[in-house]
């Protein structure tokens, strides 16, 4: 069901494409004078989309938006109640991060999240400003007002950086950590039976 929607978007997408050059060689034939308009309305809107990145046959990542437009100029789409699903490590755990809008670059394989950044890995659960996710250097980065919990721990930081094929994690600005006792104490008792 699927391959006959995608195949309908990206005929439709090559058709507007081949329309607007041809439109735009067009207008500088007849009025070359005639300054430039900037566009307002997006090339292509639509509902309930998802958006799924991959390489060497393994999904990275899957993002689902209520809304998305399309802009042709920046190949970027803007995103409406973003969820997005990425998957990890060898084992391709998954992390799963929700937010109110974000832009996705397919071709550039980054995106970014932002407002009320809500997500999971794990035990772990996290809070942010910002997400940003860089494809070529495999770093995710979340800004502002960082939170990120587990049972035992709680971190606040400025800004969090996670290389995410060691899984290493860095907190930088106003870090805080706060250890929690009884938690520790459960963690321990279930570890032993």
């Amino acid at each position: 069901m699927r391959k006959p929607f995608v195949t309908v978007v990206v005929i439709f997408l090559l058709g507007l494409a081949i329309g607007l050059v041809v439109n735009q060689q067009r207008t500088t034939r007849s009025a070359p004078a005639e300054k430039a308009v900037v566009k307002a309305e997006p090339d292509v809107q639509a509902e309930d989309l998802e958006l799924v990145q991959g390489s060497d046959g393994k999904e990275l990542w899957r993002i689902r938006a209520k809304t998305a437009q399309y802009s042709l100029d920046q190949r970027i789409v803007q995103v409406i109640r973003p969820q997005l699903s990425a998957y990890v490590g060898a084992d391709r755990e998954e992390v799963f991060i929700k937010s109110d809008t974000g832009e996705v670059n397919q071709s550039g394989n980054t995106l970014t999240l932002r407002d009320n950044i809500a997500g999971r890995y794990g035990d772990f659960a996290l809070t942010s400003d910002v997400f940003d996710y860089i494809g070529a250097m495999k770093k995710a980065y979340f800004k502002g007002r960082v939170i990120i919990t587990r049972p035992d721990f709680t971190v606040n930081a400025t800004t969090v950086e996670i290389n995410m094929e060691t899984r290493e994690l860095t907190a930088a600005g106003g870090v805080a950590a706060e250890l929690i006792p009884s938690s520790l104490k459960t963690l321990n008792k279930e570890k032993k039976q």
